[in-house]
């Protein structure tokens, strides 16, 4: 009887453990208390405002006020724009959040783009000694592809197909949404002078010289925020887990009440 009651209840443990497992891969994406949104997936930690440019610009916060692009914009032409860099520009935003420590954080950095990337639907040979280079669309090598097109709970579960210029539709936690352009931090290996970028509008990645166009600038950083872990990430039992729970602490309760009417 004992052998019986013992395996009774390690499946009961079990199946409660399954369905915390379950819940915590459903939380790919969970909102941490220092305002940025933990992937668990790609172990990053994303900004949820993807424009802190434009809101801290319109704040005249002085976070913003205090920043030199180190190329001679104005910052009044910056905030006009929207809030969108040159690539050298976009570097040294990040740095100025790092060395402010923007919400707790001091190493945040762009997002990276992985080459190669046989997941794009178009890919370029620069020859030796240098791999083919993916871009156009598809493209899930970069953090921010991945996010974009992975579907839950890996990522954000967008396309391509049908949406023109407004794929950017599944935004999950994050506000402030563009249906526009963000730098990575990876350089075209085969010519610096260009660098990725993904177009969350489109669900393009390209790599265009730094200095001839301004694209937005979506700080993130390695692993989650060190002084906060996510409640989402912690493993939820959820409905089902719980009705396993209360069984078997009735279970528990009951051969406490046989063993005691045994005496």
């Amino acid at each position: 009887m004992r052998a019986m009651q013992k395996e009774v209840l390690g499946l009961c443990l079990a199946g409660l453990l399954l369905s915390a497992h379950s819940g915590a891969a459903q939380a790919a994406l969970s909102v941490q208390g220092n305002g940025t949104v933990y992937d668990s997936v790609q172990n990053i930690s994303w900004d949820q405002d993807t424009n802190t440019v434009k809101t801290l610009c319109d704040a005249n916060d002085p976070l913003w006020t205090s920043f030199d692009p180190g190329s001679g914009r104005a910052l009044a032409d910056i905030c006009a724009s929207g809030g969108d860099f040159h690539w050298d520009e976009a570097v040294a935003w990040i740095a100025h959040l790092n060395a402010n420590a923007y919400k707790g954080i001091t190493n945040w950095r762009l997002y990276s783009t992985t080459q190669p990337d046989p997941t794009c639907s178009s890919q370029a040979s620069p020859g030796a000694p240098y791999p083919d280079q993916g871009f156009n669309s598809g493209c899930t090598g970069s953090e921010l592809g991945h996010m974009f097109y992975k579907a839950p709970p890996a990522g954000l579960g967008n396309t391509d197909v049908g949406c023109g210029e407004v794929c950017f539709l599944n935004t999950g936690p994050f506000v402030n949404i563009l249906q526009d352009i963000y730098w990575s931090g990876t350089e075209l290996a085969p010519d610096p002078s260009n660098a990725w970028e993904f177009n969350v509008g489109s669900g393009a990645q390209k790599a265009p010289p730094k200095q001839e166009v301004t694209r937005y600038a979506w700080a993130v950083r390695a692993g989650p925020y060190a002084a906060d872990i996510p409640v989402t990430a912690i493993p939820a039992a959820g409905p089902a887990g719980l009705g396993l729970l209360a069984s078997l602490l009735a279970g528990l309760g009951g051969l406490r009440l046989r063993r005691r009417g045994r005496h």
